[in-house]
C-alpha cells in the first residue's frame, strides 16, 4: 500500500500497531511529532533508540496519546527508506470533545511524496561513489 495506511486514534487512546517488515532493509517506524512520554525508546531512529525490524520480522509499538491532536506522519527511519514507506496519523479529541475550532463541513488527509522508479538505496549509493548527491525523485505523488 502506497502510502501506508492511515492510524486513526482519539487522544488518551492507546496505540497498539503491529509491524511486519518485507522490506529487504532492517528498518523501524517513527512517529513524527508524536510525544511518547515513557517510552522514547520505541520512537524509531533505527541503531539509536531501537534497534531495527529485520526482514520478515515483527514488531509491536505500544503508544499512549497523550495531550496531543491533529494530523501527523509516521515514516520508516533507517537510511533513504523514509522516501517509501510512509503514512498520516489523525489523533481526534477525547470522545465528548469538540474540536478548539468550529467542526470543518468536510476533511481529507493529503500525503505529498516522492517515486523514484530505482531502489533509493542504489540512488544513494550512485551518488555517494560518484561524489555527488543523489538523483532527484522521478515523480511526485498526492496519496500514491
Amino acid at each position: 500500500m502506497f502510502p501506508g495506511p492511515t492510524v486513526y486514534a482519539r487522544e488518551g487512546d492507546t496505540l497498539l500497531v503491529n509491524v511486519t517488515n518485507h522490506a529487504q532493509y532492517n528498518m523501524s517506524i517513527h512517529w513524527h511529532g508524536l510525544k511518547q512520554y515513557r517510552n522514547g525508546w520505541a520512537d524509531g531512529p533505527a541503531y539509536i533508540t531501537q534497534c531495527p525490524i529485520k526482514t520478515g520480522h515483527s514488531y509491536t509499538y505500544n503508544i499512549t496519546i497523550t495531550g496531543q491532536r491533529g494530523t501527523l506522519w509516521w515514516h520508516a527511519h533507517i537510511f533513504w527508506l523514509r522516501a517509501t514507506v510512509y503514512g498520516a496519523i489523525v489523533i481526534l479529541p477525547k470522545q465528548g470533545t469538540g474540536f478548539p475550532f468550529l467542526q470543518p463541513y468536510k476533511e481529507a488527509n493529503i500525503v505529498l511524496g516522492e517515486w523514484w522508479n530505482n531502489d533509493v538505496e542504489e540512488v544513494v549509493k550512485q551518488g555517494n561513489k560518484l561524489g555527488l548527491p543523489p538523483n532527484m525523485s522521478d515523480a511526485h505523488t498526492i496519496n500514491g
